[in-house]
């Protein structure tokens, strides 16, 4: 007896003629042409990102104004909490370091750079929706406008791609409140991503989150679904939480900052400058460059955009209402204390927490350029179905003419962009001088002190183009180099007591005694580059403490012949000025300097030595003469020496006072900011495995579901040629006959 198995209510035979549809007709997201789509965007933006960095793949290193790379380029000290100005982004700065690691540091700087387009493109092209003209147009302006062009120039690589994240941010969200459910983990994912990089885009990220839950006509569930999406990827700031417990040093903003970095307005004032997605902060300065957006190129790209963007409201509210919205508020926020909110955003900035991170108020006009690209997209589209042959001759010439103008804003943006931005920037060599110096000074854990005191500065081979002082990732070793900003009335936003006590130094020319004075920091060696303002330091070449290993044309290496950390056992009650009057007249040793004293021991000292570096977080001190111990390292309430009380010194290190045994000094914070860390990154890793999760769920419906009954097909009547001509074809050769090859087969 043969079983046969009963078909379910409602299945189909197998034999039964299934059509699969697009996903939209279903399930709005999942359908193989739009990926396709997808990724031809993203293989586009890859090409015009191969043509930006290429000439940044030869041999040398990249260095702009935030973004500079060296041969011996480590982990920021910021990923311990041991660096003020790099506590963000610490997942980001963990991934790149482990980039750097596999391909070095020269691909690593302009890799990342490429990473903006591919990601970015594909992004906007799901934002976009549509076809080739609208997906491809879009892409290709995220690419290429002059806000790429002035954040590229100025560095700023890790905000960047936090922007491109952000186009999928908004692709999904859009897509979860079309699938009208409570959770969506896609959009979770791409948010913890975009806060991983860059913290702007917690801000950013959460307006464009907002824009779509609110636009148009909220519902319960949108609200809800965005709150869970916001909640979840916060997660991704678990380190943060760390930081905040640990009461670990961050850097200093204040009022002050909202002046400095106040958006630049250009020739035809505030509101045409960030219209043309312009307005960095360093204005006409040289690593800003003045994009060649005239007019009328400007005036094209603004009408394209918002008339892209007003069919988009007409007909797909749910995408163009909100990116309508956040062009428009990406304006008002990015004109910051120069617009209409003024009030508003100072006020927000002294009292929301951590809006600090939005001190530079033109990033706002991220979202403005996304939403325009979108916009211009729609409009290409439009045009190019008016140019087809079955509309009018007047229609088609003046939509042919539209594009060409369109075209053109691609024109005039082309050349500032590719090629290593026009050509302004090339690969920079390190000097012979610089690779003598490392020869000379070799590894270890003495530190370097780089001259000049500035943190941002012109160098020979950079084409004399403004950099980050490159010294810490030339170096094998540690460099203590100034953190300080030096723009108008914020010189810096520093609170390391190290580099003020340096600075200090720097101003008095040395205060006569100045290797004597920094060798509580650790400093073994000073590098002065001789780039420029070589005559100011002069009174390096007159201490007595120093000792020059090396002098070229670029720089001079300097010797510290003092020592003033380790085992100094003995120590003095005094500040500052003890310091300078003491050494300038060669009464001060190697002991401590505690401004509340005590004194103790006979000084000057001579003693020093037996403490070694560990780790990244921990000393160990070799057994020896009881007394005071200096550890060079920036002073915190977290270094411990076990139940030993640790006090800061005048120059802004750490001192114990240990017995003759061995003692381990270590940061404590480090270990609630290392499980801070992991708990982030498993956060990021659980939403990323959820959204591919909810991907993989969409596409086995997709294949499951079968599409709806056929329907006839319209045709259109078969001209005569052409049915001439298919008569003539002789016809396929019926089954089991010669011509088909089954008849030897039956």
């Amino acid at each position: 007896m043969t079983l046969a198995a009963r078909p379910r209510p409602g299945a189909r035979h197998r034999d039964d003629p299934v059509r699969r549809v697009p996903r939209h007709r279903r399930l709005p997201g999942v359908d193989p042409r739009t990926a396709r789509l997808t990724f031809e965007s993203g293989l586009l933006g890859l090409v015009a990102g191969v043509i930006v960095v290429a000439p940044w793949t030869r041999e040398g290193y990249l260095l702009l104004l935030d973004w500079v790379a060296g041969p011996h380029q480590a982990i920021t000290p910021g990923l311990y909490g041991l660096d003020p100005a790099a506590l963000d982004a610490l997942p980001y700065r963990l991934v790149t370091h482990a980039v750097r690691r596999v391909v070095g540091a020269g691909a690593t700087s302009w890799l990342v750079i490429l990473c903006y387009f591919p990601v970015a493109a594909s992004g906007v092209s799901a934002l976009a929706g549509g076809g080739r003209w609208r997906r491809h147009s879009a892409a290709l302006f995220a690419c290429c406008n002059p806000f790429v062009v002035e954040r590229i120039q100025a560095g700023h690589v890790a905000f960047l791609l936090s922007v491109a994240l952000l186009s999928w941010l908004l692709a999904s969200a859009v897509r979860a409140r079309r699938r009208d459910r409570w959770f969506a983990a896609r959009p979770a994912g791409w948010y913890a991503m975009a806060m991983a990089v860059g913290p702007h885009a917690a801000w950013l990220g959460g307006a464009g989150l907002l824009a779509v839950a609110l636009l148009p006509r909220p519902r319960l569930k949108d609200l809800g679904r965005t709150a869970v999406v916001i909640a979840a990827a916060g997660c991704i700031y678990a380190y943060a939480l760390a930081v905040v417990l640990s009461a670990i040093l961050t850097v200093r903003v204040g009022g002050s900052d909202l002046e400095v970095y106040a958006p630049h307005a250009g020739p035809g004032g505030m509101f045409a400058t960030l219209v043309s997605l312009r307005g960095f902060w360093r204005g006409g300065a040289d690593s800003s460059p003045q994009v060649g957006l005239g007019l009328v190129p400007a005036a094209v790209m603004l009408a394209a955009a918002l008339a892209g963007l007003a069919r988009l409201c007409r007909r797909e509210p749910v995408t163009g209402l909100p990116l309508a919205v956040l062009a428009v508020a990406g304006l008002l926020l990015g004109a910051g204390i120069h617009g209409p909110l003024a009030g508003a955003y100072r006020a927000a900035f002294d009292v929301v927490p951590l809006f600090v991170a939005m001190r530079e108020q033109q990033k706002w006009v991220a979202l403005t350029m996304l939403a325009y690209a979108v916009g211009i997209g729609v409009t290409v589209e439009l045009l190019a179905a008016a140019c087809r042959a079955a509309r009018p001759a007047g229609i088609r010439l003046t939509a042919a003419g539209a594009l060409v103008a369109v075209a053109g804003v691609y024109a005039v943006l082309a050349p500032s962009l590719a090629w290593g931005l026009g050509g302004s920037v090339k690969v920079s060599q390190y000097p012979e001088s610089w690779y003598a110096a490392d020869d000379i000074m070799g590894a270890g854990s003495e530190a370097v002190l780089f001259l000049p005191w500035h943190e941002y500065q012109p160098f020979g081979f950079t084409g004399s183009r403004t950099v980050a002082t490159p010294a810490g990732a030339f170096f094998r070793r540690p460099v203590l180099a100034s953190d300080a900003v030096e723009l108008g009335p914020v010189r810096t936003n520093s609170v390391s007591r190290r580099t003020a006590y340096v600075q200090r130094l720097v101003a008095a020319g040395g205060a006569g005694g100045f290797g004597r004075l920094i060798a509580p920091l650790g400093v073994r060696y000073v590098v002065l580059a001789r780039d420029r303002e070589a005559e100011e330091y002069d009174w390096l070449a007159a201490q007595k403490d120093l000792r020059r290993v090396l002098r070229t044309r670029q720089l001079d290496v300097y010797r510290v012949e003092a020592s003033g950390t380790g085992r100094v056992v003995a120590s003095r009650a005094g500040g500052y000025d003890d310091a300078v009057a003491l050494a300038a007249r060669g009464a001060l040793g190697s002991e401590a300097m505690l401004e509340d004293g005590p004194a103790t021991g006979r000084p000057p000292s001579a003693a020093s030595g037996g403490a070694h570096r560990r780790s990244s977080t921990s000393w160990q001190v070799a057994p020896g003469t009881p007394g005071w111990v200096v550890i060079p390292e920036e002073w915190s309430p977290g270094w411990r020496a076990g139940e030993l009380p640790t006090r800061r010194t005048v120059a802004g290190t750490v001192a114990v006072e240990a017995g003759p045994g061995a003692v381990t000094v270590r940061y404590e914070p480090w270990r609630a900011l290392r499980l801070g860390l992991l708990a982030s990154l498993v956060s990021l890793v659980v939403l990323l495995v959820a959204g591919l999760v909810e991907h993989r769920r969409d596409l086995s419906r997709w294949w499951a579901a079968p599409g709806p009954p056929h329907e006839p097909r319209v045709r259109r009547p078969r001209r005569a040629a052409t049915a001439r001509r298919r008569e003539r074809r002789p016809g396929p050769a019926p089954g089991g006959t010669d011509g088909s090859g089954a008849a030897g087969r039956r």
